[in-house]
């Protein structure tokens, strides 16, 4: 399980209140609230069609909520200046399920470009940086010189998170890390990620499926049901008879995680 780091009383870096999601005629959520606290791994999960990379890109201000109201770092997100949005979103780190990376640049000049966006450095230590952050994600010294097409789908993942890691952020978000990868390569990504958090003061939102990741490493995880969230501890969600929570976390898959975290 995760670590008994003493988060519960920390203030929330991401504060959700009253949150409704409408696209036409469907509601994808009614009515949520969630506070993420600083120095925790939060786990959302949820059903298919309950939004949880739309919760995530509503947080990021990549999406407009129809009601409620989203606070990220203690700045509400509705009422921002232009810059004050992209200085607030260079406060943040965010991997996209399929890295996003740009096909047509080398590693290193993906993880470079936020750098060059959003500060003054000179280019010789812009280039120091994203070699340091290359090495921290545990990629080789010299995937920096590769395209996107040469690098395995693990490799993908590592440099998106170098690029995610550049501006040295306060929140990270992560959409579905482990998503295609080997068991052998979700668990070291996942432990990565732990590495990372622990090592940095990371605060991590990470949207997944994967019942390995829920267990060794998030310190509360989120469940999207009945267009509403569900914040908790494994433990908490185990005992919750809620038919939905009751089958994901006591299915076999969910067994099988828990089994191997004994």
């Amino acid at each position: 399980m995760a670590s008994t780091r003493p988060v519960a009383d920390a203030e929330p870096v991401i504060r959700v209140r009253g949150l409704v999601t409408r696209f036409g005629t469907q509601t994808v959520h009614d009515g949520l609230d969630l506070d993420v606290r600083a120095g925790e791994v939060l786990g959302v999960v949820g059903g298919s069609g309950t939004g949880k990379s739309v919760l995530l890109k509503e947080i990021l201000g990549l999406i407009r909520p129809t009601e409620g109201t989203i606070e990220l770092l203690g700045h509400d997100t509705d009422g921002l200046s232009q810059r004050e949005r992209t200085a607030l979103q260079a406060r943040t780190g965010v991997l996209f399920q399929n890295g996003a990376l740009f096909s047509s640049m080398t590693v290193a000049e993906n993880v470079m470009l936020p750098l060059k966006e959003h500060t003054a450095l000179h280019p010789d230590l812009i280039a120091e940086i994203a070699r340091v952050k290359i090495a921290m994600a545990g990629l080789p010294p010299d995937a920096g010189a590769k395209h996107p097409a040469q690098l395995s789908g693990g490799m993908i993942k590592r440099a998106g998170l170098a690029r995610a890691l550049a501006l040295d952020p306060a929140i990270l978000f992560l959409d579905e890390p482990t998503a295609g990868l080997d068991p052998i390569g979700a668990a070291a990504f996942d432990a990565l990620i732990r590495g990372l958090q622990r090592s940095l003061g990371l605060t991590v939102f990470m949207v997944t499926h994967d019942l390995d990741s829920l267990t060794s490493i998030c310190d509360r995880i989120a469940v999207l049901v009945d267009k509403k969230i569900k914040v908790a501890t494994l433990e908490e969600h185990l005992a919750d008879p809620h038919p939905w929570i009751h089958d994901y976390f006591h299915g076999p898959r969910g067994r099988a995680a828990r089994h191997a975290k004994d």
